[in-house]
C-alpha cells in the first residue's frame, strides 16, 4: 500500500501540532506493509500575508480571525499539494490531518482526513467566550463542508469528537471513524521496568506532574489548590510543572517549574519521561480538551491520570481503570479525598498504576493504531 502523507510542516517536525504528525508518520514508516510518499513542507507564504490581516483585525475589532481557514489559502495549498502528488500514479491513499489543506484539492484518489475534532468544533469548544470574525465562521464552514465530501474516510480521535461532527454533517456520518493518537514517544518502557518504577516510588511523599503550556485552559490554579488541600490532609504533596512560558506566583511551597521540554531533541525525550516515571499522578484539570496526548504519555510511563470529564478526555480516561474522572464542578476537597484513599494504601496505588499501564498498551499503543489505521 502507498499512502501520500500531506503536511504543511515537514513530516520530521515534532513539535508541530504536538509531534502527532511526525509521530503518525514514523510509526507508518515501520509498517512494512507501508509506503510513504511525503508531501510536506508546502510554500505557507499566502498565509503569512493574511496572518498580518489577522492582527489588523484583532487590533482594530478585537476579533479572532483564522489566516488558515481562508478559501484562497486553502486553494494554494491544494494547487501545491496537487502539483507534487502529479509525479506519483500508483498511490493509493491521501493522508492528512488538515481539512483547509483538502478543501480544494481534486484529485481521484481517495483521501483519508485524521484530526482530533472538526475545526468548526475545535472554534465552538476552545473559543465560545471569544469574539470571532464573521468571514472566519464562513470560511470555517464552506471549506469543511468542500474537505469532508471529498473524504473517503475520516478518522476522529474520540468518540465525543464523532457525535459533534454528525450533528452537522449527517451526509457523511458513515465516513466518521474512531482512532486515536498515540503516545509522542520514541522510546517504550516494558512492564518490568515500569513496575521497578512503580514499587520504588516513595510511599510517604506524593508527587503531583501536568505538562501544561496553558496555564490557564489547563486549570493549573486548581491544581495548585489540590497541592495545598493534600498538604492539609496530611498527604506530603509536591508540584512538577512542565511546559509553562514564565513561572506563576504561588506561596506553596516544593513547586517546581520547569521550562517547555522538547521531545524532538533524545536528551529531551528522556529527561520528560524520567519525571513521568518518578511522579505518582499525571493531573490535567482542562476546562476544554479535544484529547489530551499527554494523558496517553502518563498512561504509557504507569502514571494514574486525574482529569475532569470535558471534550475527548473520557475516551482516554476511564474512572479507576487509568485514572480518576470527575465533573467540573466537582470540589478539589472531593477530588483531594479521593487522591489521598488511593495513595494511602499503597498495595492499591499500585494496582492503578499497573491498571493505568495495561490500558495504554491495549489501547493507545502506536503499533495497534497503526495496524487498526491499516485495516480500513
Amino acid at each position: 500500500m502507498k499512502i501520500a502523507l500531506i503536511s504543511r510542516e515537514k513530516l520530521e517536525n515534532r513539535v508541530y501540532w504536538s509531534g502527532i504528525i511526525e509521530t503518525v508518520y514514523s510509526n507508518l514508516k515501520l509498517n512494512k506493509k507501508i509506503e510513504i510518499v511525503k508531501i510536506d513542507n508546502l510554500n505557507n507564504s499566502l498565509r503569512k500575508i493574511h496572518a498580518l490581516k489577522r492582527e489588523f483585525i484583532n487590533f482594530l475589532k478585537k476579533e479572532k480571525y483564522d489566516d488558515a481557514y481562508n478559501e484562497n489559502v486553502s486553494k494554494n495549498f491544494a494547487r501545491q499539494i496537487k502539483l507534487k502528488l502529479s509525479k506519483y500514479e500508483d498511490i493509493n491513499y491521501i493522508l492528512c490531518f488538515d481539512s483547509s489543506l483538502i478543501a480544494y484539492l481534486n484529485i481521484k484518489k481517495p483521501i483519508i482526513l485524521w484530526t482530533d475534532l472538526l475545526y468548526s468544533d475545535y472554534y465552538s469548544h476552545y473559543y465560545k467566550d471569544l469574539k470571532v470574525s464573521q468571514k472566519t465562521f464562513d470560511s470555517i464552514k464552506l471549506i469543511e463542508k468542500n474537505a469532508l465530501n471529498k473524504c473517503h474516510r475520516i478518522f476522529l480521535s474520540s468518540e465525543w469528537a464523532i457525535k459533534k461532527a454528525i450533528k452537522k454533517h449527517k451526509k457523511n456520518r458513515k465516513k466518521f471513524k474512531y482512532l486515536p493518537f498515540g503516545p509522542n514517544f520514541k522510546i517504550s518502557v516494558n512492564k518490568k521496568k515500569i513496575n521497578n518504577y512503580i514499587k520504588s516510588k516513595s510511599q510517604d511523599k506524593l508527587t503531583l506532574i501536568t505538562l501544561s503550556v496553558d496555564w490557564r485552559r489547563k486549570g493549573l490554579n486548581k491544581l495548585l489548590e489540590l497541592k495545598k488541600i493534600l498538604n492539609k490532609k496530611g498527604v506530603r504533596t509536591r508540584l512538577i510543572v512542565i511546559g509553562l512560558k514564565k513561572k506563576i506566583k504561588t506561596d506553596e511551597k516544593d513547586v517546581k517549574f520547569i521550562k517547555f521540554i522538547d521531545k524532538s531533541k533524545l536528551n529531551g525525550e528522556i529527561k520528560l519521561s524520567n519525571y513521568l516515571l518518578r511522579s505518582h499522578y499525571h493531573v490535567l484539570f482542562s476546562n476544554a480538551e479535544a484529547y489530551g496526548v499527554s494523558l496517553v504519555e502518563a498512561n504509557s510511563r504507569g502514571l494514574p491520570n486525574i482529569v475532569f470529564k470535558v471534550g475527548g478526555i473520557p475516551q482516554i480516561v476511564k474512572n479507576n481503570v487509568n485514572g480518576m474522572i470527575f465533573k467540573k464542578n466537582t470540589s478539589i476537597d472531593q477530588i483531594a479525598l479521593k487522591i489521598k484513599k488511593n495513595f494511602s494504601i499503597y498495595k492499591n496505588y499500585e494496582k492503578l498504576s499497573i491498571s493505568s499501564y495495561h490500558e495504554y498498551n491495549k489501547n493507545f499503543f502506536n503499533k495497534k493504531i497503526i495496524n487498526d489505521f491499516i485495516k480500513f
